[in-house]
């Protein structure tokens, strides 16, 4: 964490003009760029390996009957599954990795997960430019910011770019430093009344800190989503 660093006096807390999006803009105009190709919304059902090496993926066949094309590599396959889904999931075969390897990997303990609150609100020009673009919030200094319902992170970029929203808008994202347990989440059904409720339940601390920055931020949002 960079807690330590946040508020030395060079510090720079930066907003990339145009959002997040604007890097993955950047990212794939480097790939392409050398070569290469960028396939979006495409799923991938193996990884090929052959002779103890990954040689390709098969990207998923909108027909279930039949096998998807195949995507050879010059030199490897790069995967951002979490250890669990690549070796639990059977995109991978599990017998091209040695037993103890593989028992290891998904013995991997689950770490604590985070809670996300997005919000596009009414403000003027003048109300963002009165806000930070970045807030740190911590109730009890004695709990650290691991304590649950203790920490959260503000981030206004609407702040320093008007792009991202509408003229008399602004967006903002605030969320908890990985203190919130999974086990309240695991086994829910994502479309069940009972995850939307805990969604609410456990976005009150975010909307309780928000309130201190932005009193009447409930009475100006105009849309928010929960994560």
């Amino acid at each position: 964490m960079m807690m330590g660093e946040f508020y030395d006096e060079d510090a720079t807390m930066d907003c990339p003009i145009g959002g997040s999006k604007s890097i993955v803009d950047a990212l794939v105009r480097g790939i392409e760029k050398h070569g290469g190709k960028v396939f979006c919304n495409t799923g991938v059902e193996e990884i090929i390996i052959e002779d103890g090496k990954t040689k390709g993926v098969r990207i998923a066949s909108k027909n279930k009957e039949k096998k998807g094309r195949v995507v050879r590599v010059k030199k490897a396959v790069v995967s951002n599954l979490s250890v669990w889904d690549l070796y639990g999931s059977g995109i991978v075969d599990q017998s091209a990795f040695p037993d103890s390897l593989v028992k290891e990997r998904m013995a991997t303990p689950l770490g604590k997960s985070f809670m996300h609150l997005h919000v596009g609100f009414r403000a003027t020009k003048a109300e963002l430019e009165a806000l930070q673009a970045h807030y740190m919030h911590i109730d009890d200094w004695s709990k650290g910011i691991e304590g649950e319902d203790n920490a959260a992170l503000l981030s206004i970029p609407s702040v320093h770019d008007d792009s991202l929203a509408p003229e008399g808008y602004g967006v903002l994202h605030i969320y908890t430093p990985a203190t919130e347990e999974f086990d309240r989440w695991e086994g829910l059904d994502r479309k069940s009344e009972d995850y939307k409720a805990l969604k609410e339940e456990r976005s009150q601390y975010l909307w309780h800190v928000l309130e201190k920055i932005i009193p009447d931020i409930k009475e100006r949002v105009v849309v928010s989503q929960v994560g």
